[in-house]
């Protein structure tokens, strides 16, 4: 599902003494299939931009085409019902709208409000435990009684059940020790590989944006300052210091290395096995270099 942002403009509490200005003329095209990562300073608009692609929020000004459909301020709530079945939102902490006094009823909450009926309901929901490798043994207990990480897949669970065309992740890995990061991510990585699900996620992690993401849009004062591949973005040094965000933690390792060893890496890599890499050849060629 393709997603185009035409000049969206969205002013929180207009015309009051609080009226803020969250996003301004904000241009850009999430391509269909795509993994897209929003990074930017905290305050910079990354949230309320994604709370406007499945209708949460309405443009001020602009306009948003979300596959066939356009959102835009005189858009009735009553036509944004069937979008939020096609675009899935898991938020900050989503276990904390876990409320059903079983998993299987919290997972078929969403079909079930969206008229599936109830054996579908429940076979999505099996289906859904299994994609977030969950056990089907855990549908009769309540999700309260479950660990932080099963409660999180069963919100994500939630989510998936109604088999959306589309995921926006607003940080999803918030609050997770680095084991559960790892595996939130690999799951998400996996199901968009799977699903060709259109991905997008929210994130203060420069290493997430750099290694899972086909594009990243970096968000500024509520503007898009740039969307491009991950190699292109991260190689804008100085622009994303201003901007107060750090490069990929390879990035920076290179960096010290080439000070400590008088070389120059402008190649941008993501991972340390790539950064070990990039240095072992930098040895090789001095090598062979010497012996000449």
């Amino acid at each position: 599902m393709e997603i185009k942002i035409n000049h969206l403009t969205h002013i929180y509490q207009p015309n009051t003494p609080f009226e803020s200005l969250a996003l301004s003329d904000v241009n850009a095209v999430i391509p269909s299939g795509a993994f897209v990562s929003i990074i930017g300073h905290t305050g910079s608009g990354k949230s309320t931009l994604v709370q406007h692609f499945n209708g949460l929020l309405k443009p001020t000004e602009g306009e948003i085409h979300v596959g066939d459909m356009i959102i835009s301020s005189s858009t009735k709530n009553k036509d944004l019902k069937a979008l939020r079945k096609k675009i899935g939102m898991v938020f900050q902490y989503p276990e904390h709208q876990l409320f059903e006094e079983t998993v299987e009823k919290d997972i078929c909450f969403g079909p079930l409000n969206f008229d599936v009926p109830l054996e579908e309901a429940k076979r999505r929901a099996r289906e859904a435990l299994e994609l977030v490798h969950l056990p089907e043994s855990i549908l009769d207990r309540s999700p309260f009684e479950l660990s932080g990480g099963q409660m999180r897949r069963v919100a994500i669970a939630g989510v998936l059940a109604l088999e959306p065309e589309a995921i926006i992740l607003d940080e999803p890995t918030a609050g997770l020790d680095p084991k559960g990061r790892r595996d939130i991510l690999d799951l998400f990585t996996r199901l968009h590989k799977e699903k060709g699900m259109t991905t997008i996620m929210v994130t203060h992690n420069m290493d997430d944006a750099a290694l899972l993401s086909d594009q990243v849009i970096v968000m500024d004062h509520g503007r898009c300052l740039m969307q491009d591949r991950p190699e292109i973005v991260f190689s804008e040094e100085k622009t994303l210091t201003s901007l107060g965000l750090d490069l990929p933690r390879a990035m920076r390792f290179l960096r010290k290395a080439g000070q400590k060893l008088g070389q120059q890496w402008e190649e941008p890599v993501f991972s340390t096995e790539k950064a070990a890499e990039t240095i072992a050849r930098s040895f090789v060629r001095k090598k062979g270099g010497d012996r000449s």
